[in-house]
């Protein structure tokens, strides 16, 4: 008989025996003379074989968990709220921005909402609109939502703009003025897309609830308060209650309700003669309403306001330093 049939048939008892790992050098050294007794060309063929069997295993079942129901579930990173804000010369506000990516669908087609921001008395919105098939979509059609703000509605004026991305994809913005600003740190934002084209409404609107923090913001918000009366060349008088300005704008807010005219504009310029035009702006010289002119945020620095009839720009009153 062979000894090493005898061998074979030995009963050992290993739990005596204390396993050692080897250390870092001696696996090297191993692994190193295992190489050296085996035929390189067949150990590189076989490994490599193994390697593009697992490769194309995981492939395959990546290929079958990703199906078509999946992709299609998957949220799409839409256009960011920099681009409505200033679409030439985007800056950052991704400090300021709360990214969301929920999905909600109805008969119409899917709504994603992308990114919020709060601003001073304001709300930037950004999400994307996949239409159904049978819905009819373009860049002239909007999409616009009714807004709570902590459970209260403090809507004062919505814009909206449709952007078409491809066929399939549109990007929805919407800003929402408030009438008053909101001090909260965290804020609770209700929104409901319940407008379709600024007069249709949409049966099964699309809704999302979410919570924000604007604590940066509020922690770099100034306020100007301005009190401050200006005499027309014609008598009548314009006050101009405040300036605030944030990193995202700077907003001019007066009250006209003593002139004859709403044709009242301000820019402002700096103290070495640079010139900010206003940009977005809603005057009204009722009673009781609170007009006012926005600029994206002009920074650091000492600035002068400058009234001026938006008709034949003729300069109404002296520059009003903004301290």
């Amino acid at each position: 008989m062979s000894i090493f049939k005898e061998l074979n048939d030995i009963k050992l008892d290993v739990s005596e025996f204390e396993e050692t790992a080897l250390s870092e050098h001696e696996e090297k050294r191993l692994l190193k003379r295992v190489n050296q007794k085996l035929t390189p060309r067949k150990t590189k063929r076989k490994w490599l074989g193994v390697s593009m069997a697992l490769v194309a295993a995981t492939i395959l079942s990546i290929s079958l968990t990703l199906d078509k129901g999946t992709i299609a579930s998957m949220p799409f990173v839409g256009k960011p709220i920099e681009e409505y804000i200033n679409e030439i010369n985007t800056p950052d506000y991704s400090p300021y921005k709360t990214a969301i990516g929920e999905t909600t669908e109805n008969d119409l087609g899917k709504l994603t909402l992308n990114e919020v921001m709060m601003d001073d008395q304001k709300l930037f919105l950004s999400a994307t609109f996949e239409p159904a098939e049978h819905v009819e979509f373009d860049y002239q059609t909007v999409i616009t939502p009714k807004v709570k703000i902590n459970g209260e509605n403090y809507t004062f004026t919505t814009g909206s703009q449709s952007i078409e991305i491809n066929n399939e994809m549109f990007a929805i913005y919407n800003d929402i003025k408030f009438t008053q600003p909101i001090a909260t740190e965290n804020v609770t934002i209700e929104l409901s897309y319940d407008t379709w084209d600024t007069t249709t409404a949409v049966e099964e609107p699309w809704t999302f609830q979410t919570v924000v923090s604007q604590q940066k913001l509020l922690a770099e918000k100034k306020i100007y308060e301005m009190d401050k009366e200006m005499t027309l060349k014609n008598g009548e008088i314009v006050t101009i209650e405040k300036v605030v300005a944030t990193p995202i704008s700077t907003t001019i807010y007066f009250d006209l309700s003593q002139s004859s005219t709403e044709e009242v504009n301000f820019r402002i310029e700096s103290a070495n003669g640079i010139v900010h035009e206003g940009g977005t702006s809603y005057r009204s010289n009722e009673s009781g309403e609170i007009s006012y002119t926005e600029y994206v945020s002009i920074g650091e620095g000492h600035y002068f306001l400058v009234a001026y009839n938006a008709n034949d720009g003729t300069v109404l009153s002296e520059p009003i330093p903004i301290n």
